[in-house]
């Protein structure tokens, strides 16, 4: 599901993009 992944996705795309902070505070804000 969506929203089991969307961590891990997240996860992934900090650890790939540092500078994508904004955009994983926004995604945590829409899942929580």
């Amino acid at each position: 599901r969506l929203h089991e992944m969307l961590p891990r996705l997240a996860r992934a795309m900090m650890l790939c993009r540092p500078h994508a902070e904004p955009v994983l505070r926004r995604a945590t804000n829409f899942s929580g």
